[in-house]
């Protein structure tokens, strides 16, 4: 691959999608990124108030969910006006994963097509960084800063400096804030995620299992386990998974037929709550997205010579 693309390709696509995560925002009634909360409790935290008590306070319709470490994460976006920090933090994912995606190649190049990507920098979502940390150990500090999907890709492709990060950056939060263990979990009796497997026909994705030697089997698997709101942003880490440019594509067109048919078949309502829609939502995605990853797994050998000792598979495989 040309070196200059390489080394391009991510910052332009890191501008290009900021800027759209702007414009999307621009229009009347464009409602809240899931990055507004971590704007507001990171500010709430460099003025030495409680991050938790500040997202409350301000209306948000939920609680902040996130640990600590993911307020941190977004201390540095707090000098930028919340319509200029959603642009910023968008980006920056943008341009990791699209810096991943040249180093690991197969089909995760093709994950910025795909529907679930569109969502995830549209919403603010940590899905692009997380993945991107499965080939950059040295962003899995975003593993605990969303630690179910965090642990998920962390046991499909574990290392020892994942590991370290994560363990210090978990420290250092506690030693900022001591008692935000307690406030998150007061947070988290108000979620309403749940894991794909406990969904209706869910625990077909276990068969992944059947590959557990291979970090896709692995990943997959764990992915179905993690307490998620199963939406089309947690699915960018399935494109993890397949080994050819050809497969990713299907999964990437199998992924916008999906967010389609979501849109036109259950239409968010006033009338019902966000889980009761994305409940009816789930058979869909089920059917369009993650049978089609299963069906991907399965096809693997059980085996894989070239994956390497960190657990990535080589960019050549």
């Amino acid at each position: 691959m040309n070196q200059r693309w390489r080394f391009t390709a991510p910052p332009v696509i890191a501008i290009l999608v900021g800027l759209i995560a702007w414009a999307s925002y621009q229009i009347p009634s464009p409602g809240i990124s899931d990055f507004d909360q971590l704007h507001l409790a990171a500010r709430a935290l460099l003025k030495g108030a409680d991050p938790y008590a500040a997202v409350v306070s301000a209306g948000y319709p939920f609680p902040l969910f996130y640990p600590l470490p993911a307020v941190l994460l977004a201390v540095p976006f707090t000098p930028l006006p919340i319509d200029l920090a959603r642009a910023a933090w968008s980006g920056l994912g943008a341009g990791c994963l699209t810096a991943a995606a040249l180093r690991y190649r197969r089909a995760l190049p093709v994950a910025l097509l795909g529907a679930g990507f569109g969502s995830a920098v549209v919403l603010g979502q940590w899905s692009p960084i997380a993945t991107a940390a499965a080939v950059f150990p040295w962003l899995s500090v975003a593993w605990i800063a969303k630690p179910t999907i965090g642990a998920a890709l962390f046991v499909a492709y574990p290392t020892r400096r994942a590991a370290l990060l994560c363990s210090i950056f978990l420290a250092l939060s506690v030693a900022v804030w001591p008692s935000w263990p307690a406030s998150w979990y007061h947070a988290l009796q108000s979620s309403f995620q749940t894991a794909p497997v406990l969904q209706p026909g869910g625990f077909l994705l276990l068969l992944a299992l059947l590959r557990w030697r291979r970090p896709e089997g692995r990943l997959l698997a764990a992915l179905a386990c993690a307490p998620q709101s199963i939406q089309l942003y947690e699915t960018v880490p399935l494109f993890l998974i397949p080994r050819t440019r050809w497969e990713g594509y299907a999964l990437a067109a199998s992924s916008l037929l999906a967010a389609f048919l979501q849109a036109w078949i259950f239409p968010p309502r006033l009338s019902e709550s966000l889980a009761h829609n994305l409940s009816a939502r789930w058979p869909i995605l089920l059917l369009l997205i993650y049978l089609p990853a299963l069906a991907l797994v399965l096809r693997l050998p059980k085996s894989d010579n070239a994956i390497e000792s960190t657990g990535v598979p080589s960019p050549s495989a």
